[in-house]
Formats: C-alpha cells, sequence, structure tokens
C-alpha cells in the first residue's frame, strides 16, 4: 500500500510538473515552425507561422474560394440598325479566387491565447466573375446587359464577361483565439475579422463600360457601395513542426 500511495505522488508531481511547464512556456525569435489548415469566408487555406518572442507571431498564407455558382437570365438590351432590341442571356456567377496574406498576431497577454491580428490580403480582386453567351442576337447591333449604374457589352461573338472587383491590396483587422505556434504539437484556433476591400467596381473584359448616367438612384448600386469590408471567419488547425 505505502507503494502505491508513494508511486500515486510521483504521478502528481509529474502531471504538477507538466502544468507548470506550459504555463511558463517561453517562445523564441523565429526558431519554431508551425503549418496551419483553416476553412471560412475566405475559402479553404493554409499558412506558416514562426513566433517573435512571447507575444507576436507572423504568419503568412494563402486562400482558395472554391468555385460557387449560380446561372440565371439575365436583361440584354441594344440597338440594331436603328431598331431597339431587349432580351435576355443565360449567365454565371462565380466567388472563384485565390488571396494571399501577410499578418502579424498580438497576443497581449504571455498566458492567454487571446490575440490581436493586423496586416494585409492581397490578390483575388476580382470578387464576382459573371460570363455568359447567346446566339439570339441580331447582326450588326451593340448590347449589353445592365449591372448597378452601368452597362457590360456583349462583344461581337454574343459573349460577355466581367463583374465586381476590389482593391487588390486589402488591409485587415481581426481578433481571436489560439495560438499560431502551439505549445503543443497540435492546436485549434478561431478568428474573426474584416478586409477593408473599397467599394465594388464594375469591370467588363468584353470591352468598354456604358455609364446609365440615368440610373444615379439604381438600388443594386446604392448596396454595392456601402459593401466597402469583407467579413472573415476562419476556423484553423495547425501543427507544430519543430
Amino acid at each position: 500500500m505505502k507503494r502505491f500511495i508513494f508511486s500515486c505522488l510521483l504521478l502528481l508531481a509529474g502531471i504538477g510538473s507538466s502544468k507548470l511547464y506550459a504555463e511558463e512556456h517561453n517562445y523564441g525569435y523565429f526558431n519554431s515552425v508551425a503549418v496551419g489548415l483553416n476553412v471560412g469566408t475566405t475559402g479553404i487555406g493554409f499558412d506558416v507561422a514562426t513566433p517573435i518572442g512571447n507575444y507576436l507571431a507572423l504568419r503568412a498564407g494563402v486562400d482558395f474560394m472554391p468555385g460557387f455558382s449560380m446561372n440565371g437570365d439575365v436583361d440584354v438590351s441594344g440597338e440594331a440598325n436603328g431598331t431597339p432590341y431587349y432580351g435576355t442571356l443565360n449567365a454565371e456567377g462565380t466567388l472563384k479566387r485565390t488571396s494571399g496574406n501577410l499578418l502579424l498576431n498580438v497576443y497581449p497577454f504571455k498566458s492567454s491565447s487571446f490575440f490581436v491580428a493586423a496586416g494585409a490580403y492581397f490578390g483575388g480582386s476580382k470578387l464576382v466573375q459573371l460570363t455568359g453567351h447567346t446566339n439570339d442576337l441580331p447582326d450588326g447591333g451593340d448590347y449589353g446587359i445592365e449591372i448597378g449604374d452601368y452597362t457590360i457589352p456583349v462583344d461581337e461573338n454574343g459573349n460577355v464577361s466581367g463583374g465586381l472587383k476590389v482593391a487588390g491590396f486589402r488591409p485587415y483587422l481581426g481578433l481571436g483565439i489560439g495560438r499560431l505556434v502551439p505549445k503543443n504539437r497540435i492546436n485549434v484556433a478561431f478568428e474573426v475579422g474584416v478586409q477593408f476591400h473599397g467599394t465594388p467596381k464594375v469591370y467588363s473584359d468584353t470591352g468598354d463600360l456604358g455609364n446609365l448616367v440615368d440610373e444615379a438612384d439604381n438600388e443594386y448600386t446604392d448596396l454595392i457601395n456601402k459593401l466597402t469590408v469583407y467579413p472573415v471567419l476562419k476556423l484553423r488547425l495547425s501543427g507544430r513542426i519543430f
């Protein structure tokens, strides 16, 4: 019995010392590397992170937004040989894009996993891509589809390509829970933040945009003009390599 009690005391002492070590864990400067896999409103991504002492961590990553798409008919208008034309065109809208990021996590408290993140996202400026085709347009005319206050032209082959574009460089601010570089081998983190991408702009790949000056009160444009930030929600699983 005495031997059993002594063994239990040793076990408890070992557990206590492990907890103490975890609480007093000190991070060095660029002496560890962790790889993270995340999923969220930016799509699916991965990053590489390293500590800068106990209160900072640097990460760089890439996010891939899957090609979520939606099909539907859009209105086509124009004029051929002096005769107005009104019809429809089947178009597909997609959110597919790839973007990179460089972010710095700030941990205000050494023993806490709470952090504030700041940095920037870059690339992936095409927020929404719109493509379509029709064979029903009369020859010899100029046609386009209306997006807000603009007309995206349909080319001579009946193709249309355009959409909404945001800034290619987007400052970021966020906060969350979880260490980028785990004290142990595996860690889970959650993050919420916003990318400041500015007012989305309509763009065209099939010709010059037409400006519908008389549509200045377009409700669609009013809505788009308010979407100056992109929400970011991420769930991240990371593993420390060394």
